[in-house]
């Protein structure tokens, strides 16, 4: 078992370990909002080749817009534009990139999957009662966006995360493995009341979608808040717009990037996931079967240290302070229901918390998972009391304290 996010789309794995794939957009209706990504039914191989000449691994074909304000397009027109471009692709590329139909109805992905095609991209969120069935009697892959009544209609981080788990549990029920969903928060102007300022604050909370457990897509490519911010009403005007937003979204946890731009994003994302790093986790065979990984940061003490000295406060308690200002959450897999207990007793000890399965509290046998939440003093004083108790408590503050220096490690970066 792995606390590092691992995710499929047909062949194509992502999540935390692997590179950040780019899906490359094929338009095949013209009431997109960006005129220029629209390819006809003889452009559609040329522009499916170069994409993958410049590196996407996953095609978008869609034949219907979700852009504000596009006409309603009928079930036999949206067949009358897609398959025929599919079954183009497919012949060509289906064994070397994997195919993402962009498609909010069940029928036509039966037949999308039904032909090869790898994944369904549902912005809809699974309001097609019938959707995620259709894909788990393919096993197929599936991206789902956020989404309440209307696709992207949710506009805060919250309600989406909210939205997002309740739908993954809607896919698990159908029989979708969860290994092959991915995620995708909706920013875009979907709504009215969705503004500019509810994307960048989506934008800029994209790693709480980590909480999911599940790969994060993330598609802003040349969408309406890029124009707001920079004032460039015309979708054309905002490729630099478009990667940096890229940047952020890479940077704050993307691990899948839907873009008009294949090329142009390649070195942007490649950049910013440099910067990111890899997980700080630990799972060194001389722990055995522990794995801890920092859920989340905030926070160094050595710098915090810095601040309370300068305000005047004496050494000791610069250094004391700065361990009770720098928060920690750890997930910690493999423990037992007895070591869960008692890591949730030393916790609380300390004025810190740990959250355990209710299997721990009825000594359920197997491994459990653990989150360890507190301040980085409380933390070490976890460490320090577990070396000395039984079972594998001291393997378990080894993997902790390593995992604790993960996070300034270079080792992490590159």
């Amino acid at each position: 078992m792995k606390l590092t996010i691992e995710g499929l789309i047909g062949k194509i794995r992502l999540g935390d370990l692997h590179p950040v794939r780019v899906m490359g957009v094929i338009n095949l209706s013209r009431e997109s909002f960006y005129e220029e990504s629209f390819a006809g039914h003889d452009a559609v191989l040329e522009r499916a080749l170069a994409f993958a000449k410049e590196g996407a691994e996953v095609l978008d074909l869609g034949a219907v817009s979700t852009a504000p304000g596009s006409p309603a397009i009928p079930e036999d027109e949206e067949r009358r534009r897609l398959f025929p471009a599919l079954e183009v692709v497919l012949e060509r590329l289906g064994d070397e990139i994997a195919i993402s139909i962009d498609t909010q109805r069940s029928k036509i992905a039966d037949v999308a999957l039904s032909m090869g095609a790898s994944c369904i991209n549902d912005v809809s969120g699974l309001l097609d009662p019938d959707m995620a069935r259709t894909v788990a009697d393919h096993d197929g892959s599936l991206i789902i966006m956020a989404s309440r009544e209307r696709p992207g209609d949710l506009l805060n981080m919250g309600d989406i995360v909210e939205s997002l788990g309740e739908r993954l549990r809607v896919a698990a029920e159908a029989g979708i493995s969860l290994e092959k969903v991915t995620v995708d928060p909706g920013i875009g102007h979907w709504i009215p009341p969705k503004g500019p300022g509810h994307d960048l604050a989506i934008l800029d909370g994209l790693s709480r979608l980590r909480v999911l457990n599940r790969p994060a897509m993330a598609a802003v490519s040349r969408k309406s808040f890029i124009g707001a911010v920079l004032n460039k009403s015309d979708p054309a005007e905002r490729l630099q717009g478009s990667l940096a937003a890229t940047a952020i979204a890479v940077y704050n946890g993307a691990h899948l990037v839907r873009t008009h731009d294949v090329a142009a994003s390649m070195d942007t994302i490649r950049m910013a996931e440099a910067t990111r790093g890899g997980p700080s986790s630990s799972s060194s065979r001389s722990k055995g079967r522990i794995e801890v990984e920092v859920f989340a940061y905030s926070g160094h003490p050595r710098d915090l240290s810095w601040a309370f000295t300068r305000l005047g406060v004496g050494g000791d308690g610069s250094r004391a302070l700065g361990g009770k200002g720098s928060f920690r959450a750890l997930a910690l897999r493999g423990v037992t229901s007895m070591e869960a207990i008692v890591i949730k007793q030393e916790m609380l000890a300390r004025g810190g918390d740990a959250a355990i399965p209710m299997g721990a509290l009825r000594c359920d046998p197997g491994e459990m998972e653990v989150l360890v939440l507190g301040t980085v003093a409380q933390v070490r004083g976890l460490v320090k009391n577990l070396l000395g108790q039984p079972f594998n408590l001291p393997a378990v503050a080894g993997a902790i304290e390593e995992t604790l220096e993960q996070i300034e490690n270079p080792k992490r970066y590159w």
